[in-house]
């Protein structure tokens, strides 16, 4: 029994002086030993240095990049912008571990992308509703939506209680944090949908059947053209490639007659619903045709992209969407 002891003991300490040995070289092969920064768009507005990034981070080097946590990195330099505004564009796309000791932080520069209104103060917001800056108007200056600058959002329901440079904003309305991915989903650039939306004006759907209330988004376009998206919460990318196709398709499209046209030269007719927002068809399976489009009806109408009613009752589907031109009276 003596000599089984011993080799336990033996055996212990052996296995003690192998995990010994690989944890020192866990903490020494694998310390932190340095941290690099890669920029992946091209910097206007971010005019950080990489030493700054690095510093911002405040990184745990000898610390072991098997085990080191890298949100808390993330989270630093996200607060950063709270004591510094330089760091408001910084994006931290993510912090890569290069084997066997170094850290490489991937980032790039925030986009403007929304611009929103508060007494006199402009927010110019990222798609992430980020505060990257903000612009002073003079007593009864509105901002100006252009080509170039960042798309109008109107009637948002901002939560925060201040809002300074760097800070998220939170707002009830959550699917607008879904129009830039939407436009992206549908091959428009950043470029592309300022070129295409001056102004996001959200306002409120009530249906009638279900008794519930959904968010409406009316997009004005540059050249006019308006558009109301019921409930951005469903199918918003769809609802987006629908609104492209009827501006590319139909505006510039009247026959002799004043009537408008699809692409197949047939005249354009309103869907005809039934009570639950379903399109009614005909005995041939065919959508029912109501009101006829023509020009001046277009001139003074805008276009309404819904989808049918959502309830327990039924299946409705991303693709289950519909438009009609409504008269901007109604």
């Amino acid at each position: 029994m003596k000599v089984l002891s011993k080799k336990a003991i033996i055996i212990t300490s052996v296995c003690v002086g192998v995990v010994a040995v690989v944890l020192i070289l866990f903490w020494t092969l694998f310390a932190l030993s340095s941290v690099t920064v890669e920029f992946h768009t091209t910097t206007k507005n971010l005019t950080l240095s990489e030493e700054e990034i690095v510093e911002a981070g405040d990184f745990s080097y000898g610390a072991c990049v098997l085990f080191d946590g890298k949100n808390k990195y993330v989270e630093r330099l996200n607060k950063k912008a709270g004591e510094n505004e330089k760091f408001a564009y910084l994006e931290v796309v993510n912090i890569e571990t290069v084997f066997p000791n170094r850290y490489i932080i991937h980032v790039a520069e925030r986009e403007e992308v929304f611009a929103y209104q508060t007494g006199n103060e402009v927010l110019i917001l990222d798609d992430d509703l980020r505060v990257l800056r903000k612009e002073s108007l003079a007593d009864g200056e509105s901002y100006i939506s252009s080509k170039q600058n960042a798309i109008e959002l109107k009637n948002l329901t901002i939560l925060n209680d201040e809002i300074n440079v760097g800070d998220f904003l939170e707002v009830e309305q959550t699917g607008v944090l879904e129009f830039y991915n939407a436009f992206l989903a549908n091959n428009r650039t950043l470029a592309e949908q300022k070129g295409f939306v001056k102004e996001i004006l959200l306002g409120v759907n009530h249906v009638d059947i279900t008794e519930m209330d959904y968010v409406s988004a009316t997009i004005l376009t540059h050249s006019g053209r308006e558009f109301v998206i019921n409930n951005i919460d469903f199918a918003l990318a769809n609802k987006i490639q629908l609104m492209f196709a009827l501006d590319s398709a139909l505006y510039n499209q009247i026959n002799g007659e004043g009537y408008v046209v699809d692409g197949n030269g047939e005249i354009v007719h309103d869907n005809v619903l039934d009570e639950n927002g379903n399109i009614m068809l005909d005995e041939n399976g065919e959508p029912l045709k109501g009101e006829v489009w023509t020009y001046e009806r277009l001139q003074n109408s805008y276009v309404l992209i819904d989808n049918f009613i959502l309830n327990d009752y039924q299946e409705v589907s991303e693709s289950d969407i519909y438009y009609n031109l409504v008269a901007k009276s109604e």
